[in-house]
């Protein structure tokens, strides 16, 4: 799709809703990212992961947290990583880049993963000097100890990890655990204070290793090794907050929606009717939804509905409810005249029951707005631009017995709602709406 530019000059903040965590493993989820944009083996896009970290901070204290693996390459006897990682949780996060390791790890002969050895671990150039696959996301030098640059962490630090292997460097909790680097040449007199003035940067460039381990292990290389199927379990750590956030969601959605209309409603089809009439399905107007201001706040919060004021962002900004997203329906969606007169911006003109497409990405972004895969709760101010909206979406193919007019704004003044309404009627806003880079095809 061609770039959309909403161009806002706005002086408040947007919300937008989220969504509900569901209870994936690791693996489902690196899973769904390797294939869902062709990415891994045998593609031109490298395999990428979400992987846990044990993090520890400055004071010692440990949080499970999580690393990212953007590239991952599969060589003859070794493999290309890079992950990426939080060096420290104590800085202010306006400070806290993340840091880049460039490592390699080895598959070796004996098929078993405490065998594999660390070939590379650099936080810059690559093991053949032509890439910058790292990058130090740490201060340099620390504040505390300027004499602790990056020049010694790599001089002094990062060539113990060569040649080490996982069956070495599994039983190390911090660098307090190492014991061993003063032995060899020209080792003598260096000292693990020497690595970094912050040695949480020191003990989470280890624990970066040992997650990295725990991925390395759900290769297929080590699919006969009992002690990598172990290790696999740790890849597959999950928070017990994230499986109970999950079943949280999952509570929630167990709740049957009602369909759009409630035929037991009735209506007066014209104003000049004396009598009601039943409402029937495939009825857009607000009278006759099933969800409105005396229940919607039983459906708010789902992780399955889509929520969408229509309004424009000045009315929105003003009052809104809460995690409703903001998507100008007079503005951007629909003006009869836009057929006509190309100074207005609008993706569709002529009649809302027979709406015409004025670009060719028209009903591509109409899509991209109001995704057809989901149900979706459409509010404005009274309820009767949603209808009209309602009639747009059905003429271009959307299935209706997914979207509801719960009504307008004004429906919602009510102590009931008051909690989680935006009553800010000091901001003002100006906006300009226009479509970047879009293919025009009314007016002809």
């Amino acid at each position: 799709m061609k770039k959309l530019s909403l161009c806002l000059l706005l002086l408040a903040a947007v919300f937008v809703p989220c969504a509900g965590a569901s209870e994936l493993s690791l693996g489902e989820v690196n899973s769904y990212l390797n294939t869902s944009a062709k990415l891994g083996e045998g593609t031109k896009g490298n395999q990428v992961a979400v992987i846990p970290i044990n993090h520890i901070d400055g004071p010692k204290e440990e949080d499970l947290f999580y690393a990212f693996v953007p590239f991952k390459y599969v060589a003859r006897n070794y493999v290309k990583y890079q992950i990426v990682f939080l060096s420290c949780t104590c800085r202010p996060a306006d400070l806290n880049v993340w840091t880049t390791a460039y490592v390699e790890l080895t598959l070796p002969s004996t098929g078993k993963i405490e065998d594999s050895a660390v070939r590379t671990l650099t936080f810059d150039r690559d093991s053949t000097g032509h890439y910058l696959g790292g990058f130090w996301g740490d201060s340099d030098p620390p504040p505390t100890a300027p004499k602790a640059t990056f020049g010694k962490v790599k001089a002094e630090m990062l060539p113990y990890y060569i040649g080490k292997t996982y069956g070495q460097l599994k039983g190390l909790n911090t660098i307090d655990d190492i014991r061993d680097y003063q032995s060899g040449d020209g080792r003598e007199n260096l000292r693990l204070d020497a690595w970094t003035g912050a040695t949480v940067s020191a003990n989470n460039t280890l624990r970066a290793v040992q997650a990295l381990y725990a991925y390395h292990a759900t290769d297929s290389f080590f699919d006969s090794d009992p002690e990598a199927l172990k290790l696999r379990a740790v890849f597959e750590a999950k928070r017990e907050s994230a499986s109970a956030q999950a079943a949280v969601s999952a509570a929630k959605t167990e709740t049957e929606l009602p369909a759009p209309v409630d035929t037991k409603k009735t209506y007066k089809a014209s104003k000049d009717d004396t009598e009601e009439t039943f409402c029937e399905p495939g009825n857009f107007g607000p009278t006759c939804s099933a969800i409105n201001n005396e229940n919607l706040r039983q459906y708010l919060g789902r992780s399955d509905v889509f929520y969408v004021d229509i309004r424009d962002y000045s009315d929105y900004a003003k009052k809104h409810i809460r995690n409703f997203e903001c998507i100008p329906y007079l503005a951007l969606l629909f003006n009869p005249d836009a057929i006509n007169d190309a100074s207005f911006p609008q993706l569709y003109g002529g009649t809302t029951d027979n709406p015409v497409p004025v670009y060719k990405e028209s009903d591509e972004i109409l899509e991209a707005l109001f995704p057809k895969n989901k149900t979706i709760f459409l509010m404005c101010q009274g309820g009767g631009r949603v209808n009209n909206l309602m009639k747009i979406l059905n003429a271009r193919g959307w299935d209706m017995s997914k979207i509801y007019n719960i009504g307008g704004m004004g429906h919602y003044a009510g102590p009931k709602y008051r909690d989680i309404v935006t009553d800010t009627p000091e901001i003002t806003i100006g906006v300009t709406y226009k479509f970047d880079g879009l293919t025009r095809i009314m007016p002809k």
